[in-house]
């Protein structure tokens, strides 16, 4: 299969690497920005073609990555649209895939493209890309689109050894809030934490080495369980409701909502486990919502 990008960022760049060194797949063609320097950087990536010209990608390829951020997809669909024009042939561009790699939008963005007969779809891999590493193997990728769209998509998908799961445009905010959870909120508690260690050592990076075990841990506890509920430990799980209400006692005021909303949400987690009675349960929700 041929491939060619569009949009060089920390996913488009993750894609290029990934395909680059995968027999399946052949980058063929590359749209890059203008300046010496980036083309420079391409160069050495790969034997494939290097342009500014969108539609010189299209032509090349088979299935055109459009890793562009979500706000400047339907943007880059238009573009693309405008460049190829009416002299694109049907039956040529008929046998064309772009894939959008969003993991949040729909297809509606790419109706520009669409519109000329492109087989239009999604690739959203289920991956945190903030290192910019081509880390693709044994990972979730979502896929939609056109029959022809998704068979391309599971079929780059598997070739980089991630496996492919369908997620409708209807479901795609309710899976990409899902994402949301497991890894940008996950920071975020991370970073609420640190902060509340700083109080025992000044050093902020010393503060977040100290937490880095205990994250390993659980995630080491996820990785042994097919319910990420069971490899849940701590007070609420022993029903410990005079830990608790310690915590809700020593916490600042702009912490205690979101503290109070998760803990919650253990409870119910704790309940389903059975690690804690009716009463206890109950006892931690009054507590929590007082």
């Amino acid at each position: 299969m041929k491939i060619g990008i569009i949009g060089l960022g920390k996913v488009g760049s993750a894609f290029l690497k990934a395909c680059a060194v995968t027999a399946a797949l052949q980058v063929v063609s590359v749209k890059a920005g203008r300046s010496p320097k980036s083309c420079a950087r391409l160069a050495g990536m790969g034997d494939f073609q290097i342009t500014s010209v969108g539609a010189e990608v299209l032509a090349a390829a088979d299935v055109v990555l459009l890793a562009v951020p979500d706000g400047q997809i339907a943007a880059a669909a238009e573009t693309l649209a405008a460049e190829v024009g009416t002299a694109g042939r049907r039956d040529i561009l008929s046998k064309k895939v772009c894939l959008h790699c969003s993991g949040s939008l729909g297809l509606d963005p790419l109706a520009a493209l669409s519109a000329l007969g492109i087989h239009c779809g999604s690739l959203h891999p289920l991956q945190s890309f903030a290192g910019g590493s081509a880390r693709f193997k044994d990972i979730g990728m979502a896929v939609d689109g056109d029959n022809e769209a998704q068979q391309a998509a599971c079929y780059l998908a598997e070739a980089l050894q991630a496996y492919p799961f369908r997620v409708p445009e209807a479901e795609r905010s309710a899976y990409h809030a899902a994402a949301c959870f497991c890894s940008n909120y996950l920071v975020t508690i991370t970073a609420i934490a640190q902060q509340l260690f700083e109080r025992w050592t000044p050093d902020k990076a010393r503060a977040l080495q100290f937490l880095l075990p205990l994250l390993d841990g659980t995630v080491s506890n996820l990785h042994q369980t097919p319910l990420a509920r069971k490899a849940l430990t701590g007070p609420i799980a022993r029903g410990d409701a005079g830990t608790v209400a310690g915590h809700l006692k020593i916490l600042p005021e702009e912490l205690q909502l979101v503290y109070r909303e998760l803990a919650l949400q253990t409870v119910r987690l704790a309940s389903e486990n059975g690690s804690i009675d009716e009463a206890k349960a109950k006892s931690l929700q009054e507590l929590l919502k007082a």
